[in-house]
């Protein structure tokens, strides 16, 4: 399914899928992504960021800066939110890995969104949990969505 998908947006994206360099996928590893997150960059990882509609999804260059430089990536992935993508007003939608003791895959990790207008920094892990809206059950359904919406503004 998800082989498929990313066709389709490759397809009408113009995007370019590489291979990441295991220097890149070291550092992406230090995210602690589950094995399934870290095998999807090495297929999926853009030579660019690519947008669907007003949704902009990272190659693995850009899901470092914004977790490790850029607010409110920086701030909320320290709670086990990893940001993947971003609206072109700024908000950030993230892998939803907050919760211990669930073995995270593609397929059972629910995709949230935080506004980057609030102060992430200052909050505690209960508190920026209270922010995370979410958006769909899995990265597949996000992204199918996200080309339907696409899709229905050409």
């Amino acid at each position: 399914m998800l082989k498929e998908l990313m066709t389709r947006i490759s397809n009408q994206t113009g995007v370019e899928f590489v291979q990441a360099s295991e220097e890149k996928i070291a550092k992406l590893e230090s995210l602690n992504l589950p094995e399934d997150f870290i095998n999807y960059f090495l297929s999926y990882n853009g030579k660019r960021e690519f947008d669907l509609g007003d949704l902009r999804v990272y190659s693995i260059d850009d899901v470092l800066m914004e977790n490790y430089e850029w607010v409110p990536g920086r701030d909320v992935s320290r709670c086990g939110y990893i940001v993947f993508a971003a609206n072109l007003g700024g908000d950030v939608y993230c892998f939803d890995l907050s919760k211990e003791g669930i073995e995270y895959t593609l397929d059972n990790t629910p995709i949230v969104m935080f506004d980057h207008e609030e102060d992430f920094e200052i909050m505690s892990k209960q508190q920026v949990s209270g922010y995370a809206e979410k958006i769909a059950d899995n990265l597949v359904m996000f992204l199918q969505d996200q080309l339907k919406k696409r899709e229905n503004n050409l």
